[in-house]
């Protein structure tokens, strides 16, 4: 059993501290070292230290001390003990005195040292196995050979396993653990295979081929790579590397190497009898012949293959989806169903294989019958697998991913960290999101999900989510599936199982995969059959290793057993095994079983019954613990168990442990799962059902009172899903209450999430908990968890229910707030109902409540005066109302609630009511403070003061004021109803229209980033609305529609999209794409039946009034004016619902028209009724245009035109129809214009203007083709033959009306003659060409194709756009996309003129692609042709009108690409002279050489402003003449210069060379000059100047800052001299006392000699010798000291580096003694001599000397030994090395030691190291550090030898 390795670990080490490293292992290094015994004696250890200390590396260093008693000596390096020590960590082993495999490897073994030390190592691996060990981690490293008894022995257990076979998670490949070059493919759990014994065989063949090859066999670059290396790519075979290998052993290799388990050896012992045969035929025979591989190598435990058997063509159509997912980039669900255990989870495991090329991630969630009301609890476990391996990645790589979510979640990120609580760990915490309704509220949530899964799921790396089990699901999940499938931009691949037998019809799954079926989504089914007969027998077969003859009788009982059921089936199997009714007999290697036996056992049909059968007999407090985690689910985690157990969680995994070995239970780092769900399902069994409820209720209060306060809420379902289940069971009226109240926490955390279903639930168990008087005791937990309940009620579908729940609540409310609650509630359920009236009688009933009383259909009177009311309450500025405090009266809160609320409805039953609203909620705001939902009322009042009162500038206020308060932050909750209704509503009236899509934009931005999909789907309507207002051209506004429209469909909007769908249908018959113009029937749209389903409709829609207006604007310009005026009467009741919309005034311009228009049919009496009605219409367009000319005073001019016609006012309707065109065209209305020109040319028409009409009538063509028009110019030509042909004739400046074809050619060829002549500037040529072509030919596109090298290619292409013409010069390749180029090979071959009236009609190129896709009509193709040379291609189009381009005018079309040929040409050679000029004038004047041309006499004629800046001239001196060569030189260069004529003379050339120029200002530049003679004449030349005035500078200020820093250096060196020998005064006056004290003794005794009767002269002789001794060695030490401290120039001199070493030591000698540190030196003999200064060098020497004592000072035990040598070395230089003993450099700061600053000392400055080196350097050598060897640090430095100083003999002598 597993312990844990705390109660084990030593604190405190009988290891020495003297450790030597010896190899590393990825994050471990090797040490030996010395362990004292107890005796006293000292034994050799082996040491494993982490290289840095991670919690994953420490815990395979206590996981290999727990096997110490598992591990073996004999083949196994055993841990001795753990130390943890001074904050590090140790796993002390037993050391054999081997080496690792490791050194060995690099070059290729011979087959006979690789044999012998393979059969070792298999052994030893053959051992481990037999012990129950899986090693996991098997490389050279950890293979330890040469040890002296000759046997390996194994090490690294760190991941060893005792299981016998273990399923490898999928963990990111950053988090696998493992050497990822010595790993087997199923441990990267990318195989769907377990890992075993035989993935150490694996890893043996990784080592063996390096072994052989002396290379791995794969490499790779990161840990995918490498994953895919292994489990995809085959290696090269050794042999192949290796051309002496015996065969036979490469083949073992590739077995070893083989990607599936069952492909390889299955046994160590199998592995090693092939070794040994291949070992004694080298060794007798030296070679190997061929042999059967693997004979003896059958496994004598149960090794079940985990291969998939029957399933290839399912496992097929799986990869085929992954594979057009990850290609279509769009979403694509599987589902794979079955029964269970049938291997539909298996199934989708293949997909790691296929994910690991593209990078792809898998994330998996299970669902699980016991938290089905967990809302997003499987989703919880998939996400989490995608975000936490984030966590482990480097800072560069997370901020990469923190950016992408940022940036997708925007200001929802809290929803998706509510849901993935690690989420916070990368984004950050993030603030609450904005409140919406509950329905909105679910749209944002399921957009929030798409974009975060938008996050993983890219083109990069695709994304698989595998949701198991959704018989089980949860509602909130299926929507969120739904809602997912119908995005367009996800590389996703959503896989789904579920077990087919317990998903009926009726079931909630069915009902949803019926309804995404019906979306038409990417969808593909896989039912999983039972295997067949010839299935089963192949897995008997292959897991007993033999024949399927042999099999056949075991493979039919098994096969009748388990009905084909795979998990069944191997259970069945492994429980035969246990049960010894099939066992492996040893004697003929074989497996063996008895029938009888087996069917004597009576042995279930039923998995289950089977799983129960392998529980009962495991452990009773196993089967305990498996009946506490049966009762949490699937799964849970190691604490959850040992709060229900009653124990540590170390005693959980004691308990489990037998379920785990028993393959029943896994463990995934904190996380113990079920093995399957049948297992589970057994467990769960175990519990008697009366006793289930009480477990439940007992683990739910147990969860309850451990789990902390401020972690409460996130475990709140937990808790709360185990103690519903025991509900029944609890009494205490008290506890209920506490029930209930979590009750409604996990309901209201549910809801927050949108998972409605769930959150019903728990509201309804909640409120079932509370006793009936609960309502008057608990009012408020009562009250919430019913109008919650009635909320998730309606919210789900359930509308009759919530209905009846809410208007007995609203009986029950008993404030305020309370009654706003419910009385809100029930208007959202009555306008889901689409009972408005019913919605808005709610809501008046509320305010009948707090004292309003309102009519549902109030009057005017009321209207106006409520309007006043709130005037009177405004301060002077509305601006001021910006700085009203905030609202906080909870009453005038809850009535601004309803009063928000009930506004739509009110908008669609009474626009009385709805104004009514508005003006009491301002009043509200006015007295109680502003709030979020006052934004929103002032943007509204902006509205209606505008369209109801005609208060416009008050409009403006009031919006700019919503605007600023939502742009402030503080009331952004209603931010896109703000925006939306300020630009769409109040902007039209006030300022030019598209101003407002500024704001309309931002509301749809604003809607989008929220989620709000009502807004979103308004913001579209009303930006393509404002487009067509404005008159943007039909074709891009129709793209705009489109691509609105199918988002619009995709949130579900309806009225957005009906509205929507009338815009598109008029822009449609606009542009000619309807059946007919003018109507809106076509494939797609159908009048009639549209205009059915609106009188089916029970109420008014604003979508109905948007198609009636729509229709009479189309019928108006189509001239069908009955139906138009009909369209309008339509209209017109209807215009309420939608009282300020700016669509308001396409009503009255369209209706005024109609009528005007529809008079010319009636008589004088008739018109009467029409008339007024133009009158009212036009009075309210003057409003406006008073209000806003921009927007409204073209129409309102045209009106007034069409009112002066009809009272045959004509002056008036001049002037008034011309101001009309005039405005409409300044202002960008096209479309207006268009209609305007149409208007006045009828009227001029009309009064026998016959010459002025068709004038109008071609503008108002043009307008409409600018408005992009096409079904209208259509009608015009129709309606008038001749105004297609007079297009082209009235283009023509100055030439009158009616002008004869020949005379418009004529001016046509003058005018074209007169550009091409006067331009000869080739991109100014072509702009000029295409627009006269452009303009003359009537074109409205064009290109000119031009030859390059034969090939064609399109150098300009001029297109008209919103009525200007456009050029855009600019080479590109010619493409079918271009133009037709069947037309232009022909023209290209053919070299005639192509004219096509109807392309779409010309059988010969009617065909070609591009005629077909753009519908072409008119085409006409020029060659281009100069001097019987064809150059090019003129080519037109006009696809708004067929025959635009006359035969007729062919030659003068000829006459015309002739001349522009020739122009063209002539303008290509002048081009190619210009840039040729031009480059050669960029070559000089970019240069920043100076240039000049010079004639012999010396006159500069030419030269670049670099020459003219250095000399001090500028252009206007050169151009007169006084910039000359002779003068610019000073008299003493005069020779100099003259020398270079000469040789320029002689030899064309002169070499570069200094000299000066004087300047004009007198002073002088130094120069840099080069010349050459360029003309045959020699009398020009060229010359290049450099300006040297900066070089000059730099180096006198370089020679300036060297002098400074020798200075410095110097001063520094004093100062650090001055500083050591301070520090050694000690020593130094030691030294010096030390003679002094002999002199002054020995002076007395002379003096007593001297004293002595007879004096003793020879003693005073003696004496005086031994004082004049003394006093030389005091002033040798002073003068010493001296030279070190004298400051003097640098000095160099030949020097004996050995000598100057014994010099200082004898100054240091007293401190060596004092520190007790030994000095030992070593000195070549003969050193050669170096040329240095010698007190720098003495000053080197004495602080690394110093420093090294410093150093040992410190070391408390261990010899203090300072070891100096010098010799030369392989360069010739002299290298000194000081070696200490002391605690060495710190490794992480050893090359930071020779920085100025940087020290280590409390006390130092950082500067002697640092001056050292600069010494040392500024001597030509060099200095450096490292360790020492076992401890301390060496400092070397190198000096070169001095040229004379290698002899030193001769130098001393």
């Amino acid at each position: 059993m597993p312990r844990d390795p705390l109660s084990r670990t030593l604190f405190g080490s009988n290891v020495d501290s003297d450790i030597q490293p010896l190899w590393e292992d990825g994050d471990r290094a090797f040490c030996r070292a010395w362990r004292r015994q107890i005796h006293g004696s000292r034994a050799v250890v082996l040491v494993v230290r982490p290289i840095a200390e991670h919690p994953a590396t420490l815990d395979r260093l206590a996981h290999e001390f727990e096997l110490k008693e598992e591990l073996d000596e004999a083949w196994a390096v055993r841990p001795l003990e753990l130390i943890r020590e001074a904050g590090r960590t140790m796993l002390v082993l037993e050391d054999q005195c081997g080496e690792p495999l490791l050194n060995l490897l690099g070059i290729r073994m011979e087959p006979k040292p690789f044999l012998r030390l393979a059969v070792g190592i298999t052994r030893a691996v053959g051992k481990l196995h037999r012990n129950g060990l899986v090693h996991k981690d098997l490389k050279p490293a950890h293979i330890l050979v040469n040890c002296p008894d000759e046997q390996v022995r194994l090490t690294g257990f760190g991941l060893a396993s005792r299981l016998s076979r273990e399923r490898v998670p999928p963990e990111p490949a950053e988090f696998i653990a493992g050497s990822l070059p010595y790993m087997a493919p199923e441990q990267t759990g990318r195989m769907n295979r377990s890992v075993d014994c035989r993935s150490d065989l694996y890893s043996l063949g990784v080592t063996f081929y390096q072994m052989l090859t002396g290379a791995l066999p794969f490499t790779g670059s990161d840990p995918l790579e490498w994953i895919h290396c292994h489990i995809a790519r085959k290696a090269t075979p050794p042999v192949e590397k290796s051309q002496n290998l015996p065969e036979p052993i490469s083949q073992i290799v590739m077995k070893l190497l083989a990607k599936t388990a069952e492909e390889r050896y299955q046994t160590a012992a199998g592995l090693e009898h092939d070794l040994q045969h291949c070992l004694a035929a080298w060794a007798n025979h030296g070679r190997i012949d061929t042999f059967e591989l693997g004979a003896d190598d059958t496994p004598d435990r149960l090794l079940i293959p985990e291969k998939l058997y029957g399933r290839a063509r399912e496992i097929e159509t799986l990869l085929a989806s992954f594979d057009r997912a990850l290609k279509s980039g769009a979403p694509r669900l599987v589902l794979v169903a079955g029964y269970s255990g049938i291997g539909k989870s298996s199934l989708v495991q293949e997909l790691h294989k296929v994910l690991v090329p593209s990078r792809g991630l898998l994330a998996s969630g299970k669902f699980d019958q016991l938290k089905r009301d967990v809302p997003y609890a499987t989703l919880v476990q998939t996400f989490q697998s995608l975000v936490r391996p984030l966590l482990s990645k480097s800072e560069g790589e997370l901020a990469t991913w923190r950016q992408a979510l940022r940036e997708a979640l925007g200001a929802n990120g809290r929803l998706m960290v509510d849901l993935i609580p690690d989420l916070s760990l990368i984004i950050g915490e993030q603030p609450a999101p904005a409140e919406l309704p509950a329905r909105q509220a679910q749209n944002r949530f399921q957009l929030v999900l798409r974009r975060f899964i938008g996050v993983f799921a890219r083109r990069t790396h695709p994304l698989v989510l595998f949701l198991d089990d959704l018989q089980w699901h949860d509602a909130a999940t299926l929507d969120l599936i739904e809602d997912l499938l119908t995005q367009s931009d996800l590389h996703l691949l959503l896989i789904g199982a579920y077990r087919s037998n317990e998903v009926d019809a009726g079931h909630p799954l069915k009902r949803k995969l019926e309804s995404i079926r019906r979306a038409d989504v990417n969808l593909e089914e896989i039912t999983l059959s039972p295997l067949t007969a010839d299935d089963v027998a192949q897995l008997v077969a292959d897991t007993l290793r033999c024949g399927p003859k042999r099999a056949a009788p075991l493979a039919k009982l098994v096969h009748q057993k388990t009905m084909g059921n795979p998990f069944f089936a191997i259970q069945f199997l492994s429980e035969l095994a246990e049960e010894q009714l099939l066992t492996f007999d040893h004697e003929s290697a074989r497996w063996r079983w008895d029938l009888k036996r087996i069917h004597a056992k009576a042995y279930t049909e039923n998995v289950v019954d089977l799983m129960l059968g392998k529980l009962i007999r495991l452990p009773e407090e196993t089967q305990d613990a498996l009946q506490q985690l049966a009762c949490f689910g699937n799964m849970a985690e190691t604490a959850e168990l040992a709060i229900v157990l009653e124990t540590s969680q170390g005693q959980v995994h004691a308990r489990l442990w037998p379920a785990i070995r028993q393959e029943l239970v896994s463990r995934q780092g904190t996380v113990y799962r079920f093995v399957h769900d049948r297992v589970q399902e057994a467990a769960y069994l175990l519990v008697p059902e009366s006793l289930r409820a009480p477990a439940h209720l007992r683990i739910g209060r147990m969860l309850a009172a451990h789990v902390p306060a401020h972690k409460r809420e996130e475990a709140i379902f937990d808790v709360v899903s185990q103690l519903n289940r025991g509900v029944a069971l609890i009494a205490s009226g008290q506890e209920r209450e506490q029930l209930a109240e979590l009750n409604l926490i996990a309901g209201q955390r549910a809801r927050a999430s949108a998972a409605y279903a769930s959150a019903l639930t728990y509201f309804t168990v909640g409120a079932a908990l509370l006793a009936q008087d609960s309502l008057q005791r608990r009012h408020e937990l009562a009250f919430a968890l019913e109008t919650s309940r009635a909320e998730c009620e309606f919210l789900v579908g359930r509308l009759d229910i919530a209905e009846s729940l809410l208007s007995a609540l609203s009986k029950r409310a008993l404030s305020a707030p309370q009654r706003s609650t419910v009385a809100c509630l029930r208007v959202d359920l009555y306008l889901t109902l689409g009972q408005h009236g019913r919605a808005v009688a709610i809501g008046l009933e509320y305010l009948h409540d707090v004292g309003i009383e309102w009519s549902p259909h109030p009057k005017d009177e009321e209207t106006l005066v409520e309007y006043q009311r709130m005037w009177s309450q405004l301060p002077d500025a509305i601006e001021d109302l910006a700085g009203l405090p905030g609202m906080t009266d909870q009453t005038s809160l809850a009535t601004l609630a309803v009063l928000t609320r009930i506004l739509p409805p009110a908008g669609f039953t009474d626009a009385n009511l709805s104004a009514l609203v508005i003006c009491r909620a301002v009043s509200l705001s006015l007295e109680y403070g502003n709030t979020d939902a006052s934004c929103t009322h002032y943007a509204w009042l902006g509205r209606i003061s505008a369209g109801r009162f005609g208060d416009y500038q008050a409009a403006d206020k009031f919006g700019r004021l919503a605007c600023d308060l939502v742009d402030r932050g503080e009331f952004s909750r209603f931010r896109a109803p703000v925006y939306l209704a300020v630009g769409g509503n109040v902007i039209p009236w006030t300022k030019p229209l598209r101003d407002g899509r500024v704001l309309i934009r931002r509301a749809l931005e604003a809607a989008v980033s929220i989620g709000d999909v009502i807004y979103e789907a308004y913001s579209l309507v009303h930006l393509t609305s404002n487009m067509m207002m404005a008159g943007d051209p039909l074709k891009e506004v129709q793209n705009e529609i489109e691509k609105s429209l199918a988002t619009i469909r995709n949130r579900k909007v309806q009225f957005a999209a009906d509205a929507m769908t009338a815009q598109l249908a008029i822009i449609r018959t606009m542009r000619g794409l309807t059946r007919s113009f003018g109507s809106f029937d076509d494939q797609q749209f159908d009048e009639l039946d549209i205009e059915r389903s609106f009188e089916r409709g029970p109420e008014l829609s604003p979508s109905e009034t948007v198609y009636w207006i729509r229709k009479l604007q189309a019928r108006f310009l189509a001239g069908d004016y009955p139906a138009a005026i009909g369209a309008r009467s339509k209209a017109e009741p209807r215009l309420w619902t939608m009282p300020t919309e700016s669509l308001i005034a396409e009503f009255h311009f369209y209706g005024a028209l109609s009528h005007s228009c529809y008079c010319d049919r009636l008589c004088e009496s008739e018109q009467q009724q029409h008339r007024d009605m133009i009158d009212a219409h036009h009075r309210q367009l003057q409003i406006w245009a008073k209000n806003c000319p921009e927007n409204y005073d073209n129409r309102a001019s045209l009106v007034g035109a069409e009112i002066a016609r009809l009272e045959c006012r004509d002056a008036d309707a001049m002037r008034l129809y011309e101001h009309s065109i005039q405005t409409a065209g300044r202002n960008g209305f096209p479309h207006h214009e268009g209609i305007a020109c149409e208007l006045a040319a009828r009227f001029y028409a009309a009064r026998g203007f016959d010459r002025i009409s068709p004038v109008y009538l071609q503008d108002a063509r043009r307008g409409y083709l600018r408005w992009g028009a096409d079904g209208k110019v259509r009608q015009l030509d129709e309606l008038n033959p001749h105004l297609n042909h007079e297009e082209t004739t009235l283009a023509v400046d100055g030439m009158r009306i009616g002008a004869p074809v020949e005379h418009l050619d004529l001016a046509t060829v003058t005018k074209v003659s007169q550009a091409i002549s006067g331009e000869i500037v080739l991109q100014k040529l072509i702009d000029t060409l295409m627009r006269t072509a452009i303009e003359q030919a009537g074109a409205e596109r064009g290109l000119l194709i031009l030859l390059d090298g034969g090939e064609p290619r399109i150098e300009a292409e001029a297109t008209t756009v919103a009525g200007e013409l456009l050029v855009k010069v600019d080479e590109q390749p010619v493409t079918p996309m271009a133009l037709p180029d069947s037309v232009l090979h022909f023209v290209l071959r053919v070299r005639e003129n192509v004219i096509l009236d109807d392309a779409a009609a010309q059988s010969s190129f009617a065909e070609d692609r591009y005629i077909r896709q753009r519908k072409a009509r008119s085409i006409l193709c020029l060659p281009l042709i100069t001097q019987g040379k064809l150059i090019g291609v003129l080519y037109l189009e006009n696809n708004l009108a067929p025959r635009i381009f006359s035969a007729a005018r062919n030659s003068v079309l000829k006459m015309l690409a002739s001349q522009a040929a020739t122009a063209l040409e002539n303008s290509r050679l002048y081009s190619e002279v210009q840039q040729r000029e031009a480059k050669i004038r960029r070559l000089l004047d970019a240069n920043i050489i100076g240039i000049f041309i010079i004639r012999e006499g010396g006159e500069i004629i030419e030269a670049n402003q670099a020459f003219l800046t250095m000399v001090g001239y500028d252009q206007e001196d050169l151009l007169a003449g006084r910039v000359n060569g002779l003068d610019l030189t000073p008299p003493e260069w005069h020779e100099r210069t003259m020398d270079a004529r000469t040789e320029a003379k002689r030899t064309g050339a002169v070499q570069q060379f200094e000299k000066e120029y004087v300047r004009k200002d007198g002073s002088r530049v130094p120069v840099l000059i080069g010349l050459a003679v360029f003309d045959e004449r020699q009398d020009h030349g060229v010359g290049f100047v450099l300006d040297l005035t900066e070089r000059k500078r730099v180096e006198a200020e370089a020679r300036e800052s060297e002098r400074r820093y020798r200075e410095t250096l110097m001063g520094l060196a004093h100062a650090n001299r001055i500083t050591t020998m301070g520090q050694l005064a000690a020593s130094i006056a030691h030294e010096v006392n030390q003679p002094i004290a002999a002199i002054s003794s020995n002076a007395g005794a002379g003096l007593n000699w001297l004293g002595a009767q007879p004096p003793n002269l020879e003693e005073v002789r003696q004496t005086f010798g031994l004082i004049v001794r003394d006093s030389m060695r005091a002033g040798n030490v002073i003068r010493r000291i001296r030279a070190l401290m004298n400051k003097a120039p640098m000095q160099t001199e030949l020097l004996a580096i050995d000598e100057v070493i014994l010099e200082v030591l004898a100054l240091v000698r007293a401190e060596l003694a004092k520190n007790d540190v030994w000095v030992r030196t070593r000195q070549s003999e003969a050193l050669p001599l170096v040329r240095a200064d010698r007190v720098q060098v003495r000053q080197v020497i004495l602080n690394l000397i110093t420093n090294a004592i410093e150093a040992m000072s410190e070391i408390k035990e261990g010899d203090r030994e300072l070891l100096i040598t010098a010799r030369t070395d392989s360069s010739n230089n002299v290298l000194v090395t000081f070696r200490d003993t002391g605690p060495g450099l710190d490794p992480n700061s050893a090359d930071r030691v020779f920085e100025a600053f940087y020290t280590t000392k409390s006390e130092g400055m950082g500067m002697g190291l640092a001056i050292c080196h600069s010494i040392i350097e500024a001597h030509g050598g060099r200095m450096w550090a490292g360790a020492n060897d076992p401890r301390g640090a060496v400092f070397q430095f190198s000096m070169p030898v001095a040229p004379e100083g290698v002899n030193r003999a001769e130098q001393v002598s």
